[in-house]
């Protein structure tokens, strides 16, 4: 018999009990216990309306206060409506098959194949060679700088449904250049890094397959308003603002931030240099142009193509795979498809089950009700500001923009198409205000720790240089929307 390894003795001492964080699960079990036991049930909900509601707000909460990671969350909240058949279901197998109703929505399918695709941006190198391009060219002051920056995000964004993916690929680059150029200001890594943040979700209000949440979305139009949003129906609607925000945050910022160094000479000498590091462009490279030039084609042509853009989707992802652009290891090991698959879908089909039950509809009537008892004459699109004002906000209370929009899309849609605006606008408008609040906080994005990282801000600086990116951009979103959208006779 062998002796037990001291070390083994000490860490198995030291392992906790539980994973989970102990005080904030009691407390969300004991306040959905004693909401499904004891609050009465509104006469307009039925009890599957009600129970239903119980569960995705508790797993929403439970998302928020982090309890554990939002996938292992998801899994626990799929086990909660399965054994309680939350949904009225009148057999376990019902009950259960009504929980992971949504593993089979082609839009999260087109998400994971995206993470997919944006894996070959990273492996092979192109994202990085388009930035330092554009830097050799243009790249002769610090605010040039960030206009590259901003372009190669937007070049990479419509293959990159992961702004965190996008930022691993961009941040890298603004870092070695604010240390080359100048390592003492301090302010010039700080604004090279806030317009990286910035322009990677203004590139994510631009494409459809830009951001997660923007499919999500779509699932949530094409349930709440019976709208279906194509990639060129996004595009056409929301490009030019997404457009409007890569020229001027920037320029905001530069104003806002004030970085000593102004003129950036070594700059485009430190791209040339890496870009020779890099090499002649790679069979890899060229053969990822390729597919990538192919997927926007059949996403813009979808329609005409009879091509379904998760569709096209496979077909890239097949095409990569059958070129060595990628390995099955490299889909097997894309980490963040995996977990988006399951914790979107959960929490997809718990809010498709609420619009179903009328639990949505319910809460968009009330909100939509009291508003109108304070703001009864005002026009639709003052109504709309209002809205999207409180919206924005929101984005304190969430650590992730899909999660927002999933737990809030339906309701902020719901109860603006009620009090009479029109709901393709509904959307877009929540649609652009998602992405813009992924800036408002330390928390509010997975990608922010990451760029946090570098060490250019502490949390109070990036609170405060996010609340210029997120109220400035907003403002200038929603000013660019309702003026684009009006010339296009939507308004």
């Amino acid at each position: 018999m062998s002796a037990i390894s001291p070390n083994k003795t000490v860490s198995s001492a030291k392992a906790p009990l539980f994973a989970i964080k102990v005080i904030p699960t009691i407390f969300i079990i004991l306040l959905s216990a004693l909401c499904w036991r004891y609050i009465t049930i509104p006469i307009e909900l039925n009890i599957a309306a009600f129970h239903t509601a119980i569960i995705f707000i508790a797993t929403i909460v439970a998302i928020v206060t982090n309890v554990l990671p939002t996938g292992a969350v998801a899994v626990i909240g799929v086990s909660a409506y399965a054994l309680l058949h939350a949904g009225g279901e009148t057999s376990a197998k019902a009950a259960i098959m009504a929980a992971t109703s949504n593993f089979n929505n082609v839009l999260i399918w087109l998400i994971v194949i995206a993470f997919m695709i944006a894996r070959a941006f990273a492996k092979t190198g192109l994202g990085k060679r388009i930035a330092l391009i554009l830097l050799s060219w243009f790249g002769q002051s610090s605010l040039r700088i960030a206009y590259c920056l901003g372009i190669a995000d937007f070049l990479i964004a419509p293959a990159t449904p992961s702004n965190t993916a996008r930022s691993a690929i961009i941040s890298p680059i603004a870092d070695s250049l604010a240390k080359v150029i100048n390592k003492d200001d301090r302010k010039l890594g700080q604004y090279l890094i806030s317009s990286v943040s910035a322009m990677n979700d203004a590139s994510a209000v631009g494409f459809q397959t830009g951001f997660a949440g923007n499919l999500a979305l779509v699932g949530i139009a094409a349930s709440v308003a019976d709208i279906n949003i194509t990639f060129s129906h996004w595009a056409l609607y929301l490009l030019m603002p997404a457009v409007i925000l890569l020229l001027t945050i920037p320029f905001i910022l530069f104003k806002f931030i004030n970085p000593d160094t102004k003129h950036t000479p070594q700059a485009p000498t430190y791209a040339k240099q890496a870009l020779m590091l890099l090499g002649p462009v790679s069979v890899a490279e060229w053969k990822l142009i390729a597919v990538f030039i192919g997927l926007i084609i059949m996403w813009v042509g979808g329609q005409s193509l009879h091509l379904h853009a998760t569709t096209a989707a496979f077909i890239g992802l097949s095409a990569l795979l059958i070129l060595g652009v990628l390995t099955w290891d490299d889909v097997k090991s894309e980490k963040g498809a995996w977990d988006t698959l399951i914790w979107f879908a959960v929490l997809m089909g718990m809010a498709s089950q609420l619009k179903t039950l009328g639990f949505t509809t319910w809460v968009g009537h009330g909100v939509s009700d009291l508003i109108s008892q304070h703001m009864g004459h005002a026009s639709p699109t003052v109504i709309l500001i209002v809205m999207m004002i409180f919206y924005l906000i929101t984005a304190y209370f969430f650590a992730s923009g899909t999660a927002k929009v999933v737990a809030l899309g339906p309701v902020i849609i719901g109860s603006l198409i009620a009090l009479g605006v029109n709901p393709l606008i509904s959307i877009l408008a929540v649609a652009g205000i998602t992405n813009i609040g992924c800036n408002l906080t330390t928390y509010s994005h997975a990608r922010n720790p990451l760029l946090m990282g570098y060490q250019y801000h502490n949390d109070k600086q990036w609170m405060s240089i996010g609340l210029i990116i997120s109220g400035g951009g907003a403002i200038i979103f929603m000013t660019t929307g309702i003026i684009w959208w009006s010339i296009l006779g939507l308004m």
